[in-house]
């Protein structure tokens, strides 16, 4: 006779108001004075306790810095959760500003099954989604349960909009309560804009033939680490610190314990009557491997020993070299396992090559990033590029979400580190292509020009909106210029499609076509190149080639059609109509 089982369940059904409070920065707080957050902390979950109790409502469960409360009334939620976002504003009133202890807190009518040890659900998933919406210091409710409300409260609420939350299929109506006061400000963060750069030593170059000597090998480590030093990517040692290796005596384990260099340049240099060939080596100091190595031949520099193109071709190259060991190895070890540079470089990399699993790798690798530092300005400012780059790859009406995250995620870069011309680029590049805003990144890449003339990105950014603003001669200038000091390899093909595309407006169709060209072969999937390359090759009277490349443009994005391109991009009006005219001949459908 087969077992007989109890036919009760041990799930309830429920439907509740859930509210979810996190502490921002809470293993901030925690590492600046552990006993003083707990004992805070602990005062503060028995006042919630005494206010969930006069409110309908229930603690039930605390995580240690966030709470998950359940209520049954809407209203009494609303004002549980305003009365301990004062009990901290009281509180941080007697502290100094570093150790002000703020929440974010949300909350959400759901519908949820509970046993007796959790409540499980997709709304409670939610709830805590929401939360994640709220600055410090605020509270941020569904649309869902603004309804609840009615008339019960009398609240100044901010539409936030159909929201899109982490792992939530379909965005969610929010609305944020607008509270009294100054919003809190965060301490500057402590992380280094520059933690997460791979670090590299030069040492004394070799040096033989006319000029040898000792003096000849340190100018030309000189001038290579003056030139590494701009980089955006790479941190390079002082020459103070090196000053006392040599590459002939101390070995790469020596130059590790030594000076902490995680790469370090060595090289010889023979010299000739007006000339120096260059031999440059790059090794990993971990494992002794040498990830690249080069010859070049230079004429003798006018400011220095070497020639600004041997300079720039040696940077470039080092960039190169590093940003592919890191993503090696990246591909052989889990996220968290992974050090900071290693997420940042691998993920530039990986973000580059524009394949959908590449970019997502990209992406995981940079939130993963930010779960580690949460306020890194140079993490945030890569990530609203990777969703800038979506957002060019798509046609029209398909990345209004990447739009929205590469501003959102520009504009925490921009809070945390005002003074990065990195920074400053990436974030007027996300306001002309995610916010069609050309002023304010006019704007932007002014002022980080104004920090380094010569940043490569910047001219590089600056070039394009002068192109598609119309200005064809000056944007043609200042893409080659920034082509001199390119730093990251990985994008050299959107140098070689901005100084296509800036060709084209300034009237060499030929000339667009070559670079236009170039850089589809570098990168095949990078789509405004094969753009500008039909319209050059039909403008050129090459109309068989302009109809073989907008197949192949149609082949990556086969929805793009010259109405789907019309507003896509933040052309001028006539420089659009040029190019819809152009697509239109070469056969790109009219809708």
């Amino acid at each position: 006779m087969p077992a007989s089982f109890p036919s009760a369940s041990p799930f309830t059904r429920a439907t509740k108001v859930i509210a979810v409070a996190d502490v921002v920065e809470s293993v901030r707080l925690m590492e600046l004075g552990e006993q003083a957050f707990i004992q805070r902390w602990h005062r503060f979950v028995n006042f919630v306790q005494e206010q969930v109790a006069l409110h309908s409502g229930r603690l039930h469960k605390s995580l240690g810095d966030g709470l998950m409360l359940e209520f049954s009334d809407a209203a009494g939620c609303v004002r549980a959760m305003l009365a301990m976002q004062a009990w901290f504003r009281e509180v941080n009133q007697g502290l100094p500003a570093e150790e002000h202890v703020h929440l974010r807190m949300g909350a959400h009518v759901a519908d949820f099954v509970a046993d007796q040890y959790d409540i499980y659900g997709t709304d409670v998933n939610v709830a805590a989604r929401i939360a994640s919406l709220a600055g410090p210091g605020e509270v941020v409710i569904s649309a869902t349960l603004r309804q609840r409300l009615g008339r019960a409260l009398q609240l100044h609420l901010d539409d936030l909009g159909r929201c899109h939350l982490k792992h939530v299929k379909q965005p969610v109506h929010a609305f944020r309560i607008a509270q009294a006061g100054p919003a809190p400000v965060l301490p500057a963060p402590a992380v280094d804009a520059r933690s997460l750069r791979a670090t590299v030593a030069v040492l004394p170059f070799g040096r033989r033939g006319e000029g040898a000597g000792e003096a000849g090998g340190e100018s030309l480590a000189d001038e290579l680490v003056a030139a590494l030093a701009c980089s955006d990517a790479l941190q390079v040692v002082s020459r103070m610190s090196t000053a006392a290796l040599d590459a002939g005596r101390d070995s790469l384990d020596t130059v590790l314990h030594e000076v902490g260099a995680r790469y370090v340049l060595t090289g010889r240099a023979r010299g000739q009557p007006g000339a120096v060939t260059l031999f440059s080596e790059l090794a990993e100091t971990a494992s002794g491997h040498v990830i690249w190595a080069d010859q070049c031949e230079s004429a003798d520099g006018s400011a220095g020993f070497i020639d600004s193109h041997a300079r720039a071709r040696i940077v470039a190259a080092i960039h190169a070299a590093v940003i592919r060991h890191e993503m090696e190895l990246a591909d052989a070890r889990p996220l968290p396992a992974l050090e900071g540079a290693t997420l940042l470089l691998a993920a530039l990399g990986r973000m580059h090559r524009l394949a959908p699993l590449d970019m997502e790798q990209a992406r995981r690798m940079l939130e993963h990033l930010l779960e580690r530092w949460r306020r890194h300005p140079t993490g945030h400012a890569w990530l609203a590029h990777l969703h800038v780059l979506r957002v060019q790859q798509a046609a029209a009406g398909f990345a209004r979400e990447d739009a929205a995250l590469a501003h959102a995620h520009a504009g925490v870069a921009v809070q945390c580190d005002p003074g990065s011309p990195l920074v400053l680029a990436l974030d007027g590049h996300a306001s002309l292509h995610g916010l069609r805003n050309a002023e304010s990144a006019a704007e932007r890449y002014g002022q980080a020009l104004s920090l380094r003339p010569r940043h490569s990105l910047a001219r590089l950014f600056q070039a394009e909106l002068l192109a598609l603003q119309g200005s064809g001669r000056a944007a043609l200038g200042l893409a080659l210029a920034s082509q001199e000091s390119l730093e990251l390899e990985p994008l050299r093909y959107m140098y070689d499609a901005v100084a296509a595309l800036a060709a084209l407006v300034d009237g060499d169709a030929s000339q667009a076509v070559q670079w236009a060209q170039q850089s589809v072969q570098r990168n095949p999937r990078y789509l405004p190149a094969w753009r500008t390359l039909v319209v050059a090759q039909v403008e050129s009277d090459r109309l068989g080639e302009a109809r073989v490349s907008q197949q192949q443009l149609l082949k990556r994005l086969p929805a793009f059609t010259v109405r789907s391109f019309a507003g896509s991009t933040p052309m001028e009006e006539m420089l659009e109509a040029r190019f819809a005219q152009a697509l239109l001949q070469a056969g790109v459908p009219a809708a």
